[in-house]
């Protein structure tokens, strides 16, 4: 039975993090609970961000506010696979901004050996770049994972017509302009989703109680998930899960089709044509093209420095009914923490992580605005 690590040694692996990534960039990462509980968490100084300040945090609320939601929920979403997951380390690269009308003045910036980057003493707002990184441990043996943004849907399929945007699109090819005809498919459909989703939710908590996932939700786009988790290192790695995924698809999109027509919605041919056709178009590029293009720069800063990241390419459905598909990610063993060689694997594979994620943008990093006070935070 793996050891799962307490809230008070979950943190001390954060601060331990934290220390590495300040040694390789010389600023700290910042922490930040998804659920709107608190902003940014100096874990540092056991701070939270207040209006532009940072206020002492209470000890006794730790566990409310790196793991709870407004609610008092745990935040954990991947629960089926892990025991606890961290919502979010923010990594704030000063060498990628936008000047977006904020007329940085040439005092703003500082020269150095890798660059111009924003001076840690700015007084005004700059919009940086900001990689996501996630920690979790598994239930089965225990290891933690660091990771980048895990992509699921939607967010895998957010530069392409959505999953749901495609069936309409069908049932609007089958209704021929006919408004009644549309609005009585749609309440077909809404029918078999309702019903589909009602005996889903009952599946998950048996599965997130320990018991086999036996169904899907199709409307969370379950056609697009992999058949089993992937683990990829290499592009011959990947050619051999693409082709073996594509033949899993192949099948389960007949799947979809046959449990539309089973729940009344009956499409026509050259409706039906038309969606499998989008809904191949669409896996095409999300998730498979995703993973093609995560794995190369994979393989090409592997070339720079061999790292122990990999490609992950399947997962779980969540708590939303989505389904977790792809994210780039190492392992540490617990014992490890705090260690030399803790410190040195983090230190090689966190960089590899961050340096592909800034080149994925929006999926892994984004551009937001950073306040005077979180600049002093992560460089003081």
């Amino acid at each position: 039975m793996a050891r799962i690590l307490s809230i008070s040694e979950r943190i001390k692996l954060f601060k331990e993090i934290n220390k590495v990534h300040r040694q390789i960039y010389g600023w700290r990462m910042l922490y930040k609970n998804a659920w709107g509980k608190v902003s940014y968490i100096d874990m540092d100084r056991d701070a939270l961000e207040g209006f532009d300040k940072w206020v002492p945090m209470d000890k006794t609320r730790e566990t409310e506010f790196y793991f709870q939601d407004g609610r008092g929920r745990d935040i954990t979403s991947l629960r089926g696979l892990f025991a606890w997951q961290a919502y979010y380390f923010y990594h704030i690269d000063p060498y990628k901004f936008h000047d977006l009308g904020n007329k940085l003045r040439e005092e703003d910036f500082i020269s150095d050996d890798s660059g111009k980057r924003i001076r840690p003493d700015i007084d005004q707002q700059v919009r940086c770049s900001e990689a996501w990184i996630e920690v979790q441990q598994r239930k089965d043996n225990g290891k933690i994972w660091i990771s980048s943004n895990w992509l699921h849907d939607p967010d895998c399929y957010a530069a392409a017509s959505s999953f749901v945007e495609i069936i309409g699109m069908a049932i609007g090819e089958a209704a021929g302009g006919d408004k009644g005809l549309d609005d009585e498919l749609w309440y077909k459909f809404e029918g078999i989703h309702t019903a589909n989703k009602q005996e889903f939710k009952r599946m998950l908590d048996n599965y997130f109680g320990g018991g086999k996932m036996s169904g899907q939700n199709w409307y969370s786009a379950y056609v697009l998930a992999a058949s089993r988790p992937w683990k990829i290192k290499n592009i011959e790695q990947l050619e051999g899960a693409l082709e073996e995924e594509d033949g899993y698809f192949q099948n389960v999109l007949e799947e979809f089709v046959q449990w539309l027509r089973d729940g009344g919605l009956n499409l026509g041919d050259k409706a039906e044509e038309g969606l499998r056709r989008r809904i191949r178009e669409l896996y095409s590029s999300y998730p498979c093209g995703v993973a093609k293009r995560f794995c190369k720069r994979l393989v090409e800063e592997d070339s720079k420095q061999q790292s122990d990241v990999y490609l992950w390419w399947g997962g779980e459905p969540n708590r939303d009914g989505c389904y977790a598909l792809l994210t780039l990610y190492f392992e540490i063993d617990p014992e490890d923490i705090g260690t030399l060689e803790f410190d040195e694997k983090v230190s090689r594979n966190l960089k590899t992580i961050i340096n592909i994620a800034e080149e994925e943008s929006p999926h892994l990093s984004t551009y937001r605005d950073i306040e005077p006070h979180v600049w002093r935070a992560i460089f003081y």
